[in-house]
Parts: structure tokens; sequence; C-alpha cells
């Protein structure tokens, strides 16, 4: 073979394999030994990865779909229609990748928040009053709907409010308050102070002791008499017996004095026969209430007395 021919032979080859060369790039080799566009085999590994991962299962549907894109993809390669077996393999990577999408974690319930709870004040002013006399009723609630009172009051204004009441009896109000945060109770009690009996009559008279003595002189036995000839006229009355002091000395001896004083008369008149002890009472008042001056000796001399009071039945 000439030179010539070699040569021509040579550069022949090395044209056809450059072509081979250029025209392979950007493809892929397949284990067969082929050239393919790189989509169809990476639509081929993704559609692998997610049977592995069993996403067939999750989502069956959009799986065969993406799956069925992927296989047909081949027979349109192969009638060499290039560019749409590529789309086609795109499009089935796409559908992979968006297969069984996680769902949206639902949002939190709100927290929730206990109702504000119902706070309530109750009071009763003047807490102490005399038979026939009034009292008022006051009471202060927050976060309350509607409140009450027992006893007959009823149905009261929720939040600040007063209510006159007249019990005749020592009576225990409860007020019930009630709101979103549930009901509360505060309870007042207005004591009615027993009427005190009248006073039918009244005898004053003037006893002494000895120093340091609780007995009874006998200079003073004419006053007893007087007691008990006043209190006889009232058989089966309630019998009270003050005692009372001038100013002189303190206020200690003074009381233990009109004490002394008091109970001597009491139980004279028991001795003789003017009541039983349960019609019969005794106290002292030392200094308190004089009735004449104590600047003079006529005078302290008055304060230094018995009163025995005749009480109504």
């Amino acid at each position: 073979m000439s030179r010539v021919l070699r040569v021509a032979l040579i550069l022949v080859f090395l044209g056809s394999s450059i072509g081979v060369l250029v025209g392979c790039a950007g493809l892929e080799v397949l284990p067969d030994g082929r050239w393919v566009p790189p989509e169809l085999p990476a639509a081929d590994r993704a559609v692998a990865a997610a049977k592995k991962a069993g996403k067939d299962k999750q989502c069956p549907d959009e799986f065969k779909a993406a799956e069925k894109l992927q296989k047909d993809a081949w027979p349109v390669y192969n009638s060499c229609r290039t560019k749409e077996a590529i789309a086609m393999a795109k499009d089935a990577v796409a559908k992979v990748n968006a297969l069984c999408p996680p769902k949206a974690a639902a949002p939190a319930p709100a927290p929730m928040v206990p109702p504000a709870p119902t706070i309530i004040s109750f009071s009763a002013s003047p807490a102490s009053v005399d038979q026939g006399k009034c009292a008022t009723l006051s009471w202060s609630s927050v976060n309350a709907k509607s409140a009450e009172i027992d006893h007959g009051v009823g149905s009261v204004e929720a939040g600040d409010g007063s209510k006159q009441v007249c019990p005749s009896s020592t009576t225990t109000y409860t007020l019930t308050a009630t709101g979103a945060g549930g009901s509360k109770t505060s309870s007042t009690t207005v004591t009615v102070n027993a009427a005190a009996p009248a006073v039918v009559d009244k005898l004053t008279v003037h006893v002494n002791f000895d120093t340091n003595k609780s007995t009874i002189r006998k200079s003073d036995v004419p006053e007893l008499k007087k007691a008990l000839a006043f209190a006889n006229k009232y058989p089966g009355s309630t019998i009270e017996v003050d005692g009372y002091t001038d100013s002189t000395g303190s206020d200690k001896y003074n009381m233990g004095l009109s004490e002394r004083r008091a109970a001597a008369v009491k139980e004279y008149l028991l001795a003789n026969g003017v009541t039983s002890k349960d019609k019969i009472t005794s106290r002292g008042f030392g200094k308190a209430n004089p009735i004449a001056s104590n600047d003079t000796a006529d005078g302290r001399f008055q304060n230094r007395r018995v009163e025995i009071l005749i009480l109504s039945k």
C-alpha cells in the first residue's frame, strides 16, 4: 500500500472517531453500551427510588402517573423523537419529586384562658341594732353577672350596691354572686339587741360597809327594810340592783365596792323571800352616773347609793 493511501485511511479513521465523540457529547452511556440523553436514566432512577421509599403505596395514583411517563419516554426516544422523550422524562422526575407531599400540620388550638374568678365583699352597717331599727347591707362584686341575697331580699344589682334591712331578730344574710368564673358567697350578720325591759319603779337606798368588809352595818338595816317593803309591792317582777360609789378612791376599788354594795342588798332581798334567784340581778357601776356633786360631803353621800329597779315582767 502506498504511503499516500495509508495517510488517507488514517485521516478517514480519525475523522469518523471525532464525529462519534462529538455526537456523544452530553449523553450518558447505559450498561448495554448505548449512549442516551441523561434525562431518561435520571427518570428511571427517580421512579425506582420513589418505589423503594414506598411512595407507590402511599400515593399509588400519583406514582402510577409518574411511572407511566418514565416508561413511555423510552419508546418515544427510540422512535427518534428525542426532544419529546426528554420532556416526558423531565415531567416524570417532576411528578416523582411531588409525590406524597407532607400534610400540613393542623394549627395548634388556641390556649384555653380560664374565665376570671368572681370576687365579692359583703358587710352590714351597723352590725348591731336595737329592736325595730334598720341596718344597711353593702356589697361589691367583680366579674359577676348576677347577685342575690337570701332572707327575702332577692335579686340585687351585680357590681356595687346597698340595701336597707330591718330584721326583727338577729339574722345572717348571705350574698351569692355568679359570673363566668363561678359563684361566690359571703355572709354578714345583723345582731338585733333585745329591747331592754322598761323600769316600772325605782327606789334609792344608802348602804355602807365598815372598812375592808362586806357585812352590812346595823345602822343600815332601816334602809334595807325600806328596800324590802318596796320590792314586796311588785311580786313576781324582775328586780335589778345597781350599786354606786362617790369619787373617792381608785376606779378599781370603787368598782369592787359598788359590786359588793349591790350584791349585799340582793342577798338581803333573797334571804327575806322577796323573789327567786332567777328574778334578781346585781351590778356595780363604781363612781359612774353621779346624782350629785362629789365636791361636797352631802353630794358624796348621795352618790354612795344602791338603786333598786323594778322591771316589767
